[in-house]
Order: C-alpha cells, then sequence, then structure tokens
C-alpha cells in the first residue's frame, strides 16, 4: 500500500472510528490489567496517589472528604457500581470499580487521538494517541482508584472538544466546551485553569477582540459556579463539615498545605522533573523513593535525571525526545509555518505553565498526582511543530517512541 492510498484510508470517517474503538479498546485492557498488578503489589499508594479515599466505593462506602474535593469521581463510581451490580457475582466488587478507572482513562485515550486529529497528518493520529495512552500518568492513574484519571480525560475532552471548535465555532459546540468545563471543575476546581486555553489563542490569533472573543467571558463564569456549588452546595449540605483545616473547604484546605510546603531549591527541581518528565516516561523500576507505609505513602522516584540512563529503553525513550526537540529548534529542520495551528502550542504551554506553577506553590510535593492533567497539552507542544517539520522520517520516529515507552513504562508496572 502507497503512502497516498494508506492516507487516504486513515481520512475515511469509518476507518477513524474503528481506530479510536481499537485504540480505546486495548488501552482498556492494558489498563485493566495493570490495575491486578497493582492491586497485588500493594503498588496503589504511589506518587501520593489517596486510593485509600475511594477503595470504598466499590461496596458502597463514601469518605467525605472525597465526596467534598470530588463530588464526580464519587457519584461516577457509584452509580457504575449500582449499573454493573450484577457482575459482582463474578469479579469482585474492587475491581469492578478499577474497571471504571481503566474505562475512564481509554475514554480519554479516544479523546486525545481526537485532539491529534484537528492538529496533525491523518497518518499520525494512531501513534500520537498511543504515544498519549502509555504516558505513565496517564497509565497509572487509568490502573487505580482515583479522581486524577477523571480529571485528566475531562481536560483531555476540553482540549480535543476547543480544537475543533475554534474553526468551526457553534453556540452548541461552546455549550458543550462549556459544560465539560463545568464537570471538569465540580471534579476539581482548579481544572478552572484550563480557560487559558481558548483565551490565549484568541488573543493570539485576535487580539483583544469583543466581537468573537464575547462568549470566553461568558465561559469563564464557569469556575465560579462550581466554587459556589462545591462550598455552599456540598460542603455542609450534601457533606458534613471537618474541624480539620486539611479537609474543611477550598480555601481552608489551599492554606493548610501552602503553611507546609517547603520551596527549597531541591524542592523546585524535584517537582520539575517530575512533571516535566517522569509524568510522561518512568526513569527507573523503582519507585519506593521516600515511602511510608505508615501514612499510607507507597514512594515515588528519586529525583534524577540520570536513572534514565540506566536502561536501553528509557535511554532511547530520551535519545527519540531529543531528536523531535533537534528537529523543532534546528533551522534545517523546524517547520517554516504551522498554518491555522500556530497560535495552539503557545495557549497549550500558557495552561501547562499556569497548572505548573499552581502546584509548584501549592503541592510541591506530589507534581506526579497533578500532572496528568497537561500530559496531552506537553505532548501537542512538541508533535505539533514536529510533525510540522522538514525532518526525515517523522512516522518512523514517533512509532520508535511509541514503542519504547510502552515498553520502558509497561516494565516499571510488571516490576512492582
Amino acid at each position: 500500500m502507497t503512502a497516498t492510498s494508506q492516507t487516504r484510508l486513515l481520512e475515511r470517517p469509518t476507518t477513524r472510528a474503528v481506530l479510536f474503538v481499537l485504540a480505546a479498546g486495548a488501552a482498556f485492557a492494558v489498563y485493566w490489567l495493570s490495575s491486578f498488578i497493582l492491586a497485588a503489589s500493594d503498588a496503589t499508594t504511589k506518587f501520593g496517589a489517596d486510593s485509600f479515599f475511594y477503595i470504598g466505593l466499590a461496596e458502597g462506602e463514601v469518605i467525605n472528604r472525597s465526596l467534598r474535593f470530588h463530588p464526580v469521581t464519587v457519584v461516577l463510581a457509584l452509580a457504575w457500581m449500582k449499573i454493573l451490580s450484577p457482575l459482582t457475582l463474578w469479579i469482585t466488587p474492587q475491581h469492578v470499580l478499577k474497571a471504571m478507572s481503566a474505562t475512564i482513562g481509554a475514554l480519554g485515550v479516544a479523546a486525545a487521538m481526537w485532539a491529534f486529529a484537528a492538529v496533525v497528518p491523518r497518518r499520525h493520529v494512531l501513534v500520537c494517541g498511543l504515544i498519549y495512552a502509555s504516558s505513565l500518568g496517564v497509565w497509572y492513574f487509568s490502573s487505580i482508584e482515583e479522581s486524577k484519571i477523571v480529571t485528566a480525560s475531562l481536560s483531555v475532552l476540553y482540549i480535543a472538544t476547543y480544537l475543533h471548535l475554534r474553526d468551526h465555532w457553534t453556540r452548541r459546540g461552546a455549550a458543550f466546551l462549556t459544560a465539560i468545563l463545568l464537570l471538569a471543575c465540580l471534579n476539581e476546581i482548579v481544572a478552572g485553569f484550563l480557560i487559558v486555553i481558548p483565551f490565549v489563542d484568541t488573543l493570539t490569533r485576535r487580539g483583544w477582540d469583543w466581537r468573537h472573543g464575547w462568549w470566553i467571558a461568558v465561559h469563564g463564569l464557569v469556575g465560579p459556579l462550581a466554587l459556589f456549588i462545591l462550598e455552599f452546595v456540598v460542603n455542609g449540605r450534601l457533606v458534613a463539615t471537618d474541624t480539620h483545616p486539611e479537609a474543611a473547604s477550598q480555601f481552608s484546605h489551599l492554606l493548610y498545605w501552602l503553611s507546609q510546603n517547603d520551596y527549597s531549591v531541591a524542592s523546585i527541581y524535584s517537582f520539575l522533573v517530575k512533571w516535566l518528565f517522569f509524568n510522561i516516561a518512568a526513569p527507573s523500576t523503582d519507585a519506593s523513593y521516600w515511602a511510608n507505609p505508615a501514612i499510607k505513602y507507597g514512594g515515588d522516584f528519586e529525583p534524577a535525571l540520570a536513572n534514565y540512563l540506566t536502561s536501553p529503553l528509557s535511554a532511547g525513550v530520551v535519545v527519540l525526545a531529543g531528536v523531535m526537540i533537534v528537529a523543532i529548534v534546528l533551522r534545517r529542520y523546524r517547520p517554516v509555518t504551522l498554518g491555522n495551528s500556530a497560535g495552539i502550542p503557545s495557549a497549550l504551554m500558557a495552561y501547562a505553565l499556569v497548572r505548573e506553577v499552581f502546584f509548584m506553590i501549592y503541592l510541591p510535593n506530589e507534581p506526579l498526582v497533578n500532572s496528568s492533567a497537561t500530559s496531552l497539552a506537553h505532548l501537542l507542544i512538541v508533535i505539533i511543530p514536529f510533525t510540522a517539520s522538514r525532518f526525515p522520517a517523522k512516522q518512523t520516529v514517533l512509532v520508535a517512541f511509541a514503542m519504547l515507552l510502552f515498553l520502558s513504562n509497561g516494565i516499571f508496572f510488571i516490576s512492582q
């Protein structure tokens, strides 16, 4: 099959739909299988994950703290267990619940492919989706009971919807985008940072143009509305108030952690390498650094980039990532223009930076818990200009990167 005929085949809506379903199905299978491995090795509290707050949902037990801060995850889990309760005759309730995280992660993979389809050539969409699916943060949180994969997948759906909406704007599309933002904010209030994407993109393309940007101002009211619902409807009405400052309210929670944090150079370095690099590719199979079973902390990676060089697979991931960076910045290969996608990397970078700075101030010791919501943004920032570059064999580089990333991160899960 020639490259031209292959491209035409991939451009068919039916073919794309089949690929999306197959990729999401494969992702679900991998994530659910990984959940068995992590549960068997008691590795579900790595990186500061609070899976112990959610495991009781398998039996209908609701922890007030989870409902106060992440009500969308709790409601989804309760509905999931109710609908799939007949399956508990053959599968333990805990594994039925884990299947929910795997399903949400898999839907996020399909949404990521939809996002890539808006900004990269069709022939690259599938492999780019596999890169997203294989990224460590997405893979890990799709394999445990947590709220983070819900936030990540809603963030991916928001980005994908906006990338398609920006050139074919409709009121219905804007309303759908707003509904996604509301759900994301109700699951995690800081998901409101997503509004930075349409704001910066519109500002970059059109400047201060109220005629085209008025809807963003209305769209931005979602954040305050979600905060009102969380603080004055969920907290105190649906959920009893808590006297501990860490769990009393959104504001109390924020102030509590701000008073606990260490902002040393070592702490900031550790945060940055984990947020930017370890979230995509595991640097080693050992994530027992700082493990403390007494407080249900399963451990983390040692904050050392040199650990990537201890394995040929992880070293290969680094080399191929370097190749893509070179293709973007080297004058010989870098794209002459990004065309209609020119404003997207800047908008995604602004969103990723705002979220990164917030969590570096708010919770610098647990970056991997919160970075998966920026995984797609980080990948798009690199992949959009790379696929538009004049570098030869781009598909070969992407396929090799996807394979090495999957194998390297897969060994991490198997080694737990």
